[in-house]
C-alpha cells in the first residue's frame, strides 16, 4: 500500500512513516525499483516454474497472463513514480510500449507458423505435380523480380529464364499430348505415355533438387530464429542441425506424396483406355487446384488440406512403389521393344497376394510340379525367398499391353508378365503348360477386323488369327 502524497510503503505493523523529502533522487528511484521487485517477485517465480515444467497447464493462459503482467507493471510503476514525483504520462508510455512488444512477439510467432504451413503445403503441391508447380512458381518469382529487366544474378535458380524456357516447352508438349491423347492409336499412345512417365520421374528429381532447399531454408529461418520470445523446440538444436532435420523430414514428405500421386502416371501407362487417362489427369489437377486456392486463402487452411494427403500417402506408399516398378518395367519394354526368353526364368509380378508376398511383388517365375515357383527379394534387397504358386489349370490371357497367367480352376490371376513376353506368348504358354487365350480387348479387336473383312470381302487369314491369339 502506498500513500501517494506524503508516505512511503506501509510496513506490516501499519505504522505510517513519513517519507524522507531529501534531494537525493537516486535514493527515491532505488526505493521505487525495490518496490517493483517485490511486486514482480511472484511473476518471476511462476515463470521459473513454467520453465521447469511444473505448471504446463498454465501455458494455455499465456495471453491473459501477459495482460496481467503488463497491468501489474503499470500499477507498480505508477505507485513508484507517485512516490518519487515522476510524471504519470511516462508510466502510460511504458505500459503502451510493453503491450506493443508483446503484440509484436505474437505477430512474429504467427508469421513463423505461416511460413512453416506454407512450406508444407507448397512441398505437397510440388510432389503432386512437380513440373507444373516448378514452372508456375518459377514464372511467378521471375515476374515479381522484374521480368527480363531484372539482373540475372538477383534471380533464384528456379526463376532463371535459361531453366524456365526449356521446362515450359516440355510442359507445353506434355499438355498437348494429353489433349490429343484420345485420338492417338493405342500402340503409339502407349509409347508416348511411357515417355511421359519417364519424364515425370526426371521432373520430380529436378524439382526436388531446385525447390526443396529453398523451401527448407525458409522454414529453417522461421523455426531457428534469434527471437527468444518464441518458444521453439527446434531452437534447442544448432542452426545446422535444425536445417538437416527439416530437410530430411520434408524430403520424406515429398517422396511419400510424390510416389502416391505418381501412380496416376503409372496407371496411364498400364491402362489401354484413353478416357481413364483423362479422368486420372483431371483428378490430380483438381486436387492441386484445391490446394492452390486454399493456399491463397490461408496457409493454415492449405496445411489442413495437405495433412490428410500426407497421411494417406504414407499408408499407400508400399502398394504404390510396387505398382510403380511394374509400370517402369512396362515403360522400358515398350520404349525399347524388348523381347523376352520364354525358356529362362521369366520376369514376373504377382497378380494376387500369395504366401505373405503382396500383390505386384517383382521376381522370377519358372514351371514346377505344383504349378509355378516364384523367387523374389523382400524389400528388393533382402535375401531371396521362394514360394510355390498352385495352378492346376493354367491359362495365359494375352491382354492389350501385358499378359497374365491365371488359374482357371480358382478363377484368379497368378502372375503378370511384362510386354517383353507378348511376342513369345505361345512359347511362354508351352513352357508353363498353359492354354493361350485372348483378352477382352484383343478379342474385340479381332472380331472388329473380322467384321471389316466380311464387309470388304477380305476375311482374316488363319496365320494372322494365330498371331493375334499369341500376342504377335
Amino acid at each position: 500500500m502506498f500513500d501517494s502524497a506524503n508516505f512511503r510503503r506501509i510496513p506490516a505493523n501499519h505504522e505510517i512513516i513519513p517519507a524522507q523529502r531529501g534531494n537525493n533522487s537516486f535514493s527515491r528511484l532505488a526505493r521505487g525499483y525495490h518496490d517493483m521487485q517485490l511486486r514482480t517477485g511472484s511473476r518471476l517465480r511462476i515463470a521459473s516454474r513454467l520453465r521447469t515444467g511444473r505448471l504446463q497447464s498454465f501455458v494455455g493462459l499465456q495471453p491473459l497472463f501477459s495482460a496481467l503482467v503488463v497491468g501489474a507493471l503499470a500499477l507498480v510503476c505508477t505507485g513508484s513514480t507517485h512516490a518519487a514525483g515522476v510524471d504519470g504520462n511516462a508510466v502510460a508510455q511504458v505500459a503502451l510500449d510493453s503491450s506493443n512488444v508483446l503484440a509484436s512477439a505474437a505477430s512474429a510467432r504467427e508469421s513463423d507458423a505461416a511460413v512453416i504451413a506454407t512450406g508444407v503445403a507448397t512441398t505437397t503441391g510440388l510432389a503432386i505435380s512437380p513440373l507444373l508447380v516448378l514452372v508456375a512458381l518459377g514464372w511467378y518469382d521471375f515476374l515479381q523480380a522484374g521480368g527480363f529487366d531484372a539482373a540475372t544474378d538477383s534471380l533464384p535458380l528456379h526463376a532463371h529464364p535459361w531453366l524456365l524456357i526449356p521446362l515450359t516447352s516440355v510442359l507445353v508438349l506434355v499438355l498437348a499430348k494429353k489433349f490429343v491423347s484420345p485420338v492417338i492409336p493405342l500402340p503409339i499412345r502407349k509409347v508416348l505415355d511411357s515417355a511421359e512417365y519417364l519424364e515425370a520421374k526426371f521432373s520430380a528429381l529436378v524439382a526436388a533438387g531446385i525447390l526443396l532447399p529453398t523451401i527448407v531454408g525458409a522454414m529453417a529461418a522461421a523455426t531457428g530464429g534469434d527471437d527468444a520470445s518464441v518458444v521453439q523446440t527446434a531452437s534447442l538444436l544448432p542452426d545446422s542441425a535444425v536445417t538437416i532435420v527439416l530437410f530430411v523430414v520434408m524430403f520424406l514428405l515429398f517422396v511419400s506424396v510424390w510416389i502416391t500421386f505418381h501412380v496416376i502416371d503409372a496407371l496411364i501407362v498400364l491402362s489401354p483406355f484413353a478416357i481413364v487417362d483423362t479422368a486420372l489427369v483431371a483428378l490430380r489437377g483438381s486436387i492441386l487446384a484445391v490446394l492452390a486456392l486454399a493456399l491463397l486463402v490461408s496457409p493454415f487452411f492449405a496445411l489442413a488440406l495437405a495433412i490428410p494427403l500426407i497421411v494417406a500417402s504414407i499408408f499407400f506408399a508400399g502398394w504404390c512403389v510396387r505398382l510403380d516398378v511394374f509400370a517402369l518395367t512396362t515403360a522400358f519394354d515398350l520404349l525399347l521393344a524388348r523381347r523376352g526368353d520364354a525358356y529362362r526364368p521369366v520376369r514376373a509380378f504377382l497378380a494376387a497376394r500369395s504366401s505373405g508376398a503382396p500383390i505386384r511383388t517383382m521376381g522370377h517365375a519358372v514351371p514346377s510340379a505344383r504349378g509355378i515357383r516364384f523367387t523374389y527379394r523382400p524389400w528388393f534387397v533382402l535375401p531371396k525367398r521362394t514360394i510355390d504358386l498352385e495352378s492346376s489349370r493354367p491359362v495365359l490371357v494375352c491382354g492389350a499391353i501385358w499378359a497374365t497367367l491365371r488359374d482357371d480352376a480358382r478363377n484368379r490371376g497368378v502372375i503378370a508378365l511384362p510386354p517383353r513376353y507378348n511376342r513369345v506368348a505361345a512359347d511362354v504358354a508351352t513352357a508353363f503348360g498353359a492354354v493361350p487365350r485372348d483378352g477382352l480387348i484383343r478379342r474385340g479387336w479381332r472380331d472388329f477386323r473380322a467384321f471389316l473383312g466380311s464387309i470388304f470381302g477380305r476375311p482374316i487369314s488363319p496365320d494372322i488369327d494365330a498371331r493375334a491369339a499369341t500376342g504377335g
